[in-house]
């Protein structure tokens, strides 16, 4: 299933040309980790697989579904009677939106692009089995394919005991497409946000091939958009800390072809993987993080990897070597 979700997807699939990874260094001065490390997983993404034996559950609207988790008033599942049912008191069968809520094109105000797959405004169903669950954090995400091979995406998301779902944000992502933004994906790149994560089996395998997905701080972002992205936040410039650094939404990273891997004298086999995914297809911003640089993970892994769920010395001494060596990708 999982690999399926990527190998989709060829632009994360591609190999960066040798030439087009060259020049200077960047100097991102930050930690580097990834999402599995922030107890409990609040951030990472939970990637599902559905038959058309999975019950069909409602999708609910509802404009609370960040705010209120955030607050801490909901939670993203196992939530009381009483606050189910204020849940759903303010929850509407259809969303009143064609796209994210969170991207923009402009840095003053809420302006979707032109060219992107709008999410449809009437009630709908889809296939989600029992155990579906979103992460816990605010973000809420959830990603589940379709029998139909599509992806359902939900942003804020919120699981009923009634198995009703609830979000702020959904879009349905073709995975025959380019895996780019025009899928109005649930990240502020609006790509969408299975696509780069790293799963478990890949680290345990020791093979990664596909372009991973990363999150950086606000200090290191410009209000400028690199394809594959389509837009960056919508509050890019009026949240504090604002974007105030070089590198576009969508920016691809890697490891120049000509540096020799074993000079990053790499401690951990999950940070020579990804070391190796870094040099043949590089990196990409999908999206707005905290203070640190952060890899996207696989939260719901069937057979998880210690050292991606349980702080690594060995490991986040090979990112921070890994990322002192990444340049930008040069578009062609």
């Amino acid at each position: 299933m999982f690999e399926a979700l990527l190998l989709a997807a060829n632009i994360w699939t591609s190999n960066v040309p040798p030439t087009a990874a060259q020049g200077t260094y960047l100097q991102l001065d930050a930690p580097v980790g990834v999402d599995t490390w922030l107890s409990p997983d609040i951030w990472s993404i939970p990637i599902y697989s559905s038959s058309s034996s999975d019950p069909k559950r409602p999708l609910l609207y509802n404009p609370q579904a960040w705010s209120n988790v955030a607050a801490g008033r909901w939670q993203r599942a196992g939530n009381r009677p009483a606050i189910e049912q204020e849940i759903l008191a303010g929850s509407l069968p259809a969303f009143p939106i064609t796209g994210n809520v969170f991207s923009s094109i402009s840095p003053y105000d809420w302006v979707l692009p032109t060219s992107f797959k709008k999410t449809p405004t009437t009630s709908t169903m889809f296939h989600v089995a029992n155990d579906a669950l979103p992460a816990p954090g605010p973000d809420g995400h959830m990603a589940v394919m379709q029998p139909d091979k599509t992806v359902l995406e939900t942003y804020g998301t919120i699981v009923l005991s009634t198995g009703q779902i609830i979000a702020l944000s959904y879009s349905v992502s073709d995975l025959h497409s380019l895996g780019d933004g025009y899928q109005n994906g649930q990240t502020a790149s609006m790509i969408p946000s299975y696509l780069g994560v790293i799963d478990d089996s890949e680290i345990t395998a020791g093979k990664i091939d596909h372009a991973m997905a990363i999150t950086l701080p606000a200090r290191f972002l410009t209000t400028q958009i690199a394809y594959p992205a389509f837009a960056y936040d919508r509050n890019a410039l009026t949240q504090t800390p604002p974007y105030s650094g070089p590198l576009p939404m969508g920016a691809r990273l890697a490891i120049p072809a000509k540096l020799d891997l074993n000079d990053l004298h790499l401690r951990s086999p999950a940070g020579q993987a990804i070391a190796a995914a870094a040099q043949q297809h590089g990196f990409i911003v999908v999206d707005r993080g905290g203070e640190g640089i952060t890899l996207r993970i696989r939260h719901n892994a069937q057979q998880p990897a210690d050292i991606l769920h349980h702080w690594n010395a060995d490991l986040q001494a090979d990112l921070q070597a890994i990322f002192s060596h990444v340049v930008v990708v040069a578009q062609p």
